[in-house]
């Protein structure tokens, strides 16, 4: 859509061209281009009333046929004072004082505009997005206050986000693991100090990235190299707001998903199986069906090499193994591979015979002719049996390493 602009007390008015649900934010970046004045210092009116809400999508504005005004803000504490007065006119409370104001846009902040974060990389990124696109001025002592209240608050969301997570907190361990040992042991100065390290980078980023701009500006537009660049940035703009849908729409995606795996029975041996459609046919590992003692029922004849992502020798068939699931029993075919990180997987083959439905709203895998209901494992169950699963391996290791140090004896 078109808008028409005016810089206020002049006659210079500009017809600018840009889309409806862009935000002010973005409004203020192609003006600062158009008028020649710096981001920080543009103010824009709309009918006598001062816009500091930087979110605000121009459809939201309602504009119609009424001509945005805007002016340069040249004062540090003009900006800052037409605040004051806006916020007090609009919520018809006294709010005078610096630390009321900051707390109040602190609060709306995280309350109404940005989106949750999900890892402390979106985190970091929405704390400066936050300081680059506020209402308040962009002066020195207004910015460092502003950013001291976002690093105290960045500590308390970042030591809430991974000590109520565990899984979070055991990737953190691997990733960073001095990050990790500061949030479980409540060490904030280490986590604050991460924090301000992370914002340096990003501020180092995002100014490189302004130069680059700058520097494409001035550069002959019909210059190949320039065009090249200018589609990237158009590329990596799209994607940005792709992800930011993604973080305010769709969260959950954001979030590792982790495969369906359910508890059963092999000949009184407990097995986790892992529930894939992708899976023609029912998998044991040679491994496995050993541990179980049903290597008698091997039928060798069917032998052969299973193919799928990558290849593994098939060792032979079982062609009725009983399994025990939801405390009933099923008999289920079953391909033995030599493959030992294969584990058991419940394929195709047999969730067709049983006419099995996979319930994600239940969480459970469905047989209704045999009235079973296998629930799905926790991502708490799956950690907890593979941790078990290692010290298990780890024991087995131990006594092998033992009984072939004796035997050289």
């Amino acid at each position: 859509m078109k808008i028409m602009v005016n810089l206020e007390n002049t006659d210079n008015y500009q017809e600018i061209e840009i889309n409806e649900n862009s935000n002010i934010n973005e409004l203020k970046q192609q003006l600062q281009y158009v008028f020649n004045i710096p981001f920080n210092k543009i103010q824009i009116s709309l009918n006598g009333q001062i816009i500091n809400d930087d979110s605000l999508t121009i459809n939201n504005l309602g504009i119609n046929d009424s001509v945005l005004v805007i002016k340069e803000v040249n004062s540090p504490f003009q900006m800052f004072n037409s605040i004051t007065s806006s916020n007090n006119n609009n919520n018809n409370n006294n709010q005078g004082n610096l630390g009321d104001i900051f707390s109040n846009f602190m609060s709306n902040r995280r309350n109404n505009i940005q989106p949750q974060p999900q890892n402390l990389g979106d985190l970091f990124s929405s704390i400066m997005t936050g300081m680059r696109t506020g209402n308040i001025a962009n002066n020195f002592m207004q910015q460092n206050y502003a950013k001291e209240l976002y690093i105290q608050n960045a500590v308390k969301e970042t030591k809430e986000k991974y000590l109520t997570n565990k899984r979070d907190l055991d990737a953190l361990f691997k990733k960073n693991p001095t990050l990790a040992e500061a949030i479980k042991n409540g060490n904030d100065k280490v986590v604050e100090q991460y924090i301000r390290n992370r914002m340096k980078e990003i501020e180092q980023e995002e100014m490189k990235r302004k130069m680059e701009y700058m520097k494409l500006l001035s550069s002959d537009p019909n210059d190949p190299n320039v065009q090249k660049k200018i589609e990237e940035i158009i590329k990596q703009k799209n994607i940005n707001e792709n992800l930011k849908y993604a973080e305010e729409y769709l969260p959950e995606t954001l979030f590792a998903v982790h495969m369906l795996f359910i508890h059963l029975e092999i000949n009184k041996k407990k097995v986790i199986a892992l529930v894939d459609t992708g899976a023609q046919s029912t998998i044991m590992s040679k491994e496995l069906v050993e541990k179980c003692n049903l290597m008698n029922l091997v039928d060798t004849r069917y032998s052969g090499i299973a193919q799928g992502v990558g290849t593994s020798k098939i060792i032979g068939t079982i062609h009725a193994a009983q399994l025990k699931i939801d405390d009933k029993f099923l008999m289920c075919k079953i391909t033995v591979i030599e493959n030992p990180t294969i584990g058991f997987i419940f394929g195709l083959d047999n969730m067709r015979t049983y006419r099995c439905n996979i319930d994600l709203g239940k969480n459970a895998l469905i047989f209704p002719d045999a009235n079973i209901k296998a629930e799905f494992l926790s991502d708490g169950e799956l950690a907890k049996i593979r941790e078990d699963e290692e010290i298990e391996k780890e024991k087995e290791d131990i006594q092998k390493a033992t009984e072939a140090s004796f035997q050289k004896k």
